[in-house]
């Protein structure tokens, strides 16, 4: 989020600034895009994405049958041999003439798909347990281990499930505290006001008011840093969605509450210059 410019600056850095905040960019800083432009993006990343997966199940499917033709104890004589000549015209595009001379083989294949489907998938287990052995040697083993592995989970997962309740708690309690924090910086601002406004200003609740303003920011900063750490654990859209709306409220809250010290300031300066004003007049009135 961007900070606010203070108006003394230039008198045109706060329309600049509620413009950025407003039209041009998210509370998490980044460039704010129309929906229908997104939606458009959306749709074509995910027609990307299938087409990838689309792609890499295809490659992934020459690769085993160009595999499984040279394993001879896998399927019979005939069906090995069919699979050779399959996985031989998948590696490269075949002219017209040359792909009604294997019609024949197709439709065979298709008959017998199934045997050669079990086969790819027994293999693609068999390298998918390998790449897990390498990646990891201590965490996977044979099986053996197994449900002492699933009872470890499980308890992970119910560890897991208490640190995300007590961080819900937790967070809970901040957004309370900040509310407090803000509703006693402006209860205080309208007390400096009121005793200005009387003559009786007090340097002590000022710095009281300074004070607790700080508190606020403080707040507001660690509640920023529970809300990072709680969407780390969790990683859930609808809770993301809540808390993002949840902290935009307090940012627009916070805002308001710095217009309104900033309004209070501005009375009590020109409450000055009156009064400055004033004691002039007297003492001229005085000499004449």
């Amino acid at each position: 989020m961007l900070r606010p410019v203070t108006p003394n600056v230039h008198p045109k850095f706060d329309a600049l600034y509620r413009d950025l905040r407003v039209n041009k960019l998210n509370a998490n800083g980044t460039t704010k895009v129309d929906p229908k432009v997104q939606k458009e993006r959306d749709v074509f990343e995910e027609e990307l994405r299938k087409a990838r997966i689309a792609a890499a199940k295809q490659e992934l499917i020459k690769i085993y049958l160009q595999s499984l033709a040279y394993r001879g104890d896998q399927l019979p004589a005939e069906l090995q041999e069919l699979v050779a000549i399959i996985a031989a015209a998948l590696q490269s595009p075949i002219p017209k003439d040359d792909a009604a001379l294997l019609r024949e083989d197709i439709e065979n294949f298709k008959q017998n798909v199934k045997p050669v489907a079990k086969e790819i998938w027994k293999a693609a287990l068999d390298d998918l347990a390998t790449l897990a052995r390498i990646s990891d040697p201590q965490g996977h083993s044979d099986g053996d281990d197994l449900p002492v592995r699933i009872h470890k989970q499980k308890a992970d997962i119910l560890l897991s499930e208490d640190s995300i309740a007590d961080a819900r708690l937790q967070l809970a309690e901040g957004i309370t505290d900040v509310h407090d924090s803000y509703r006693k910086a402006i209860e205080t601002c309208i007390r400096i006001l009121e005793q200005t406004i009387h003559g009786s200003v007090s340097r002590g609740t000022k710095a009281k008011a300074d004070y607790l303003a700080t508190v606020a920011e403080g707040m507001s900063k660690k509640l920023q840093v529970q809300h990072n750490q709680l969407l780390l654990q969790t990683n859930s859209p609808e809770l993301e969605d809540a808390l993002q709306s949840r902290s935009e409220d307090l940012d627009r809250e916070n805002l308001a509450m710095r217009r309104k010290i900033r309004d209070a300031e501005d009375k009590l300066a020109e409450y000055h210059q009156a009064k400055a004003l004033r004691g002039i007049q007297t003492r001229l009135e005085d000499r004449r």
